[in-house]
């Protein structure tokens, strides 16, 4: 008995429906990429997430204890370099600026610009041995004046978080 056209298409397939895709021919359904479809998206909204907690949280917020306690540091030493008495003030603690050894503007800027003018600009090549005990650190920062590369220098620092932000206290 001969098949038919509908009886042969049923045999290679198991089905009759002309849509689905044959497996002996090589062609690939859509199903197939479910999968990776699910993995695509789960990937996408991983990646979403992650750039919308970086829009949302500061940058500051970002770093790790240790890094912004090094970031005041380095803001401490580029203010003297830029003789910014503003922000010398702002990264400076309560105890350091209520102290009678904090200068009044304009002796930190003649004694800053006499000291670039003399020595060149502050490098701080490292800062080492940060230790944070809560609302205190301390750190070894070692520096040197860039026309005086061989005078290399280290500063024990104590760093204090006052009002959520960490300031170099000097008393």
């Amino acid at each position: 008995m001969a098949k038919s056209a509908g009886d042969r298409d049923r045999d290679r397939s198991g089905s009759t429906d002309p849509r689905e895709a044959d497996p002996a021919d090589g062609r690939r359904s859509w199903k197939d990429a479910w999968p990776f479809l699910v993995a695509l998206a789960v990937v996408l909204i991983a990646a979403a997430g992650i750039g919308i907690s970086y829009l949302i949280r500061p940058a500051d917020a970002r770093l790790s204890t240790e890094a912004q306690v090094q970031h005041a540091i380095n803001d401490s030493y580029t203010a003297r370099n830029d003789l910014d008495y503003a922000k010398y003030r702002g990264v400076t603690c309560s105890a350091g600026l209520s102290s009678d050894t904090f200068p009044d503007e304009t002796t930190f800027l003649d004694e800053n610009r006499r000291s670039f003018e003399a020595n060149g600009h502050i490098v701080i090549p490292e800062i080492t041995d940060i230790a944070v005990d809560g609302d205190r650190a301390t750190a070894k920062v070692h520096w040197h004046f860039d026309e005086k590369a061989d005078q290399k220098q280290v500063a024990d620092t104590v760093v204090v978080r006052e009002d959520g932000n960490w300031k170099v206290c000097t008393s």
